[in-house]
């Protein structure tokens, strides 16, 4: 049945009822259940609708069943302002309108407007009603979008002088302290006093002040309403300068306002959705909506196959942009759900609705696919090729997850420091694999990995597990892992049982996360590592010179030069057998309408002497909705280890003809004073009917300058990768 003929028959039943109020006592039948039920469904039906006249005639009616008593004043109100809504909302005739919400506040002086159908001219009409309102009347109609104003924090003493050209003292008192706040920037408190004000004498100026006062405070589609009023009523009175300053405020409101364009869901019965508390009636949805700027929730309750569901949303309105959301109903409970939305709005039964609520029956599975390839070439010959695979499949109802991956490390190598000690270019092959997993338990999630590493002279076995929990409604997560490392260092072509070094290490992770607001969140981290083992390198050979040379070899001296001066000793690298590592992290990531940016900022320290700093920031911007682009930086700088020489000095025997070593030495750059600046970027595209695919390039230029360090001073590398993805459900 359409609402048209549910409004028109409610009409009937009206009369019918007003017909027997006529015969029975008036005190004993009230009318305003049927009365409201009646606003109700002609502002949902004929004035959505665009037809205008057929509502003021249903709305006749209830005039006709209010008459006497049979109506409480509310009510009468109540019916009034629809029939001024309509008046300037549908038919743009703003004295019928303005007549008619006069008559809804004497009726009831605290009567606001509806505010699904509350439009700049309806707020217009609204407001220049208050200035033939008596006094006590609502200072405002409601406003969906902030909280309702404060009372003045002065009230009015009564009695006092006011100057020519004003009518009313109480006014004139109002008006000056709304001034008064003004200059001190307390724009709500000024809207508040100006209002007051307007109660008692209806001015141009003091309306002029109202609305800057709220353009300021962030309420402009009140400031825009207010704005045209004095646009409208300037020039009658003589201040067309005011007038047209007004005009032009207007105009640049109207530009700049925030609008929010919100889709129904296609499958949705009895849908209700509401903004900021406010319920948005059905017609707008799919049609801008003017909001003020800042935090805008969008909440929204439906049915779906006799399911009930429901949808949260915050956005942040900026100016000068319309921000688009889709409703996508789910589970109460469960907002964000994406999977479980999509197995809901692709169920053609009712069976298969049931089975996406489902948390038990686990039939909503999100799995994920990558591969990426990825190269890196530096100026110190150095390449690496890298392909990887990534799967891992997500239960959002079950609350549990797994996932895998498996990398192939191919390294080939001529650098400086291998051709100083006359070794042959080598390639070596490190494979990855590893796993891990985690169950959603209450409010904690628990998750366990495992990671091997295999090359043919190194084996490292890791495994380790941790757990958060969301606090706040889940506005702070912290979060505590630990990870334990058995790592055994060889030769080439020897097997373990005849040379090994085992190396332990217990890592232990802290973290808290805060979601500041819907569109930013902040993440702390403290990082320890302790390492107990032998890492020096059973390769990695230094050139020694004599103390007197050592002070004299300049940074950065060819190999020909240090082979020059060296000895004919070769010592291999000898580092400490414990190390202890502390990092702290911050990470600090803010969304915007289409785009997101991330900072992270971490100093580290360790008990060899290194101190280091690395700063890193991206900036991700959404062309559209299949494409992705972000550029990034990176700037790292650090000490060197305590022990760290570019050239080190060795003491000969006079008796033996043997030498005395440094008991610490190392010839990895890694471990010396250098700095280094990263500059990249990326682009991701999806496709596919539902956008489940999507491809992703990288490519990274990497600079470093050594600072006291032999054979090089800089070193330039280049990264590049290459991933492909699908999401299957």
């Amino acid at each position: 049945m359409s609402r048209r003929f549910f409004a028109s028959s409610f009409s009937f039943a009206v009369l019918a009822l007003f017909a027997l109020v006529g015969v029975r006592d008036a005190r004993a039948a009230s009318n305003d259940k049927e009365v409201e039920a009646l606003i109700e469904s002609v502002l949902q039906s004929d004035y959505a609708g665009g037809n205008f006249k057929q509502a003021l005639e249903q709305l006749e009616f209830g005039k006709q069943a209010c008459e006497g008593s049979s109506c409480s004043a509310k009510v009468r109100a109540k019916l009034f302002i629809a029939f001024g809504t309509v008046f300037a909302g549908g038919l743009k005739k703003g004295p019928e309108a303005k007549a008619a919400f006069s008559a809804a506040l004497k009726e009831d002086p605290s009567a606001k407007l509806f505010p699904s159908f509350s439009t700049p001219e309806v707020q217009q009409a609204f407001n220049g009603a208050h200035g033939d309102a008596p006094a006590g009347a609502a200072a405002s109609s409601a406003k969906p979008d902030v909280a309702a104003p404060r009372k003045p924090k002065k009230t009015w003493p009564g009695g006092g002088r006011f100057p020519r050209g004003w009518r009313s003292a109480e006014a004139y008192f109002y008006y000056n302290e709304a001034t008064t706040s003004e200059a001190s920037r307390d724009w709500l408190d000024c809207v508040d006093y100006t209002q007051a004000s307007l109660q008692a004498e209806n001015r141009v100026t003091t309306r002029f002040l109202t609305a800057t006062c709220e353009e300021r405070g962030g309420l402009w589609t009140e400031a825009l309403a207010d704005f045209q009023i004095v646009t409208d009523a300037a020039g009658k009175i003589g201040l067309h300068d005011v007038g047209n300053l007004a005009r032009q405020r207007a105009q640049t409101l109207r530009e700049k306002t925030p609008k929010v364009v919100i889709r129904r869901p296609a499958k949705a019965d009895a849908l209700v959705v509401t903004i900021n508390g406010v319920e948005l009636a059905d017609a707008k949805l799919g049609g801008e909506v003017w909001v003020n700027p800042g935090q805008q929730t969008i909440r929204a309750q439906g049915k779906v196959n006799g399911a009930e569901l429901e949808f949260e949303q915050a956005i942040d309105a900026a100016e000068l942009e319309t921000a688009t959301v889709e409703i996508k109903l789910g589970p109460k409970g469960a907002r964000g759900d994406q999977a479980m939305m999509r197995c809901m709005l692709g169920a053609q039964t009712r069976d298969d609705f049931a089975k996406c609520l489902k948390s038990d029956s686990g039939p909503s599975l999100d799995l994920h696919l990558a591969t990426e390839l990825s190269g890196y070439h530096d100026s110190d010959h150095v390449d690496t090729f890298t392909p990887a695979f990534v799967a891992s499949a997500e239960s959002p109802t079950g609350g549990w997850g797994i996932n895998g991956s498996f990398l192939i490390d191919v390294v080939t190598a001529a650098s400086a420091d291998i051709i100083a000690t006359a070794s042959p270019r080598w390639r070596e092959t490190r494979y990855v694999p590893s796993i891990g997993g985690h169950k959603k338990l209450g409010d904690v999630d628990a998750s366990l990995k495992a990671n091997l590493s295999h090359e043919p002279d190194y084996l490292a076995i890791s495994f380790g597990g941790g757990a958060s929990i969301d606090l706040r409604q889940k506005t702070i997560t912290p979060a505590l892992s630990y990870e334990f490392s058995h790592d055994i260092s060889g030769r080439a072509g020897t097997p373990f049982s005849i040379y090994r070094r085992d190396i332990n290490r217990h890592g232990i992770n802290a973290s808290v996360t805060f979601v500041l607001d819907k569109s930013t969140f902040f993440a702390a981290a403290l990082t320890s590592v302790l390492e107990n083992g032998d890492t020096s390198k059973p390769y990695r050979y230094l050139p020694m010179f004599a103390p007197d040379v050592a002070k004299r070899v300049p940074i950065g001296l060819s190999i020909d030069g240090v082979n020059k001066n060296r000895l004919t000793i070769r010592a291999l690298e000898q580092l400490p057998t414990n190390r202890q590592r502390w990092a702290v992290a911050g990470l600090l990531g803010h969304r915007f309408t289409a785009s997101t940016i991330r900072v992270e900022e971490r100093l580290y320290v360790d008990s060899w002497g290194l101190k280091a700093s690395t700063t890193e920031s991206q900036f991700l911007v959404d062309m559209n909705e299949r494409v992705r682009v972000w550029p990034s930086l990176r700037f790292h700088v650090q000490s060197g280890a305590s022990f760290w020489q570019h050239a080190y000095a060795a003491t000969s025997s006079t008796k033996d003809g043997t030498f005395t070593l440094p008991a610490l030495r190392t010839g990895d750059r890694e471990l010396g004073p250098l700095y280094g600046l990263t500059i990249g970027g990326g682009a991701r595209y999806a496709f596919g009917e539902k956008k489940s695919w999507a491809i992703s390039v990288n490519a990274d230029i990497v600079y470093t300058r050594f600072l006291d360090h032999l054979f090089l001073l800089d070193r330039l590398g280049l990264f590049g990768a290459t991933t492909l993805e699908v999401d299957l459900e």
